[in-house]
């Protein structure tokens, strides 16, 4: 049976102060202009915004797989950390986050993905991708990728 795998972290320093580049990682609702997977969420149960406990449905594809997720804001602390829960039918299957931190005159972005799925559900994910870790750590170079040349201009 398939098992939880290791949490994949990918970072980027990006020449530019937190608050530009958190203008861009810092809301859900922004994530179709940077991410390869995830190209449009809606806000759930009232929410207009991140705040922990604040829900979304985010939209998915991958080739010609299109899917819904539903995610909830654990944390969420301006300009430093967001990071949202993935449930499938009501249990948790991963944790994303951005975190930033200064470096310099730039900030250090850190995109995290932490799996959360039980031996079953990551033997079920099998079918949408083989190997989360690496299908996710692509994903994730790519975005860091794109807020890097997006903030930079």
């Amino acid at each position: 049976m398939a098992e939880k795998a290791p949490d994949v972290v990918v970072s980027e320093v990006v020449d530019a102060p937190p608050a530009a580049v958190w203008e861009l990682v810092g809301d859900p609702s922004r994530i179709g202009e940077i991410s390869p997977e995830t190209y449009s969420i809606r806000w759930l149960g009232g929410a207009d915004g991140p705040r922990p406990g604040a829900r979304f449905i985010g939209w998915n594809r991958k080739g010609i797989l299109r899917w819904p997720t539903t995610s909830t804001i654990a944390e969420y602390e301006p300009q430093r950390t967001i990071s949202w829960d993935v449930d499938v039918v009501g249990q948790s299957v991963a944790r994303w986050s951005f975190t930033l931190e200064s470096e310099g005159a730039g900030t250090k972005v850190t995109q995290r993905w932490q799996d959360k799925r039980t031996p079953i559900a990551a033997l079920v994910g099998k079918g949408r991708t083989s190997d989360s870790p690496s299908h996710n750590k692509a994903g994730m170079e790519h975005t860091l990728a794109t807020v890097k040349r997006t903030v930079e201009g």
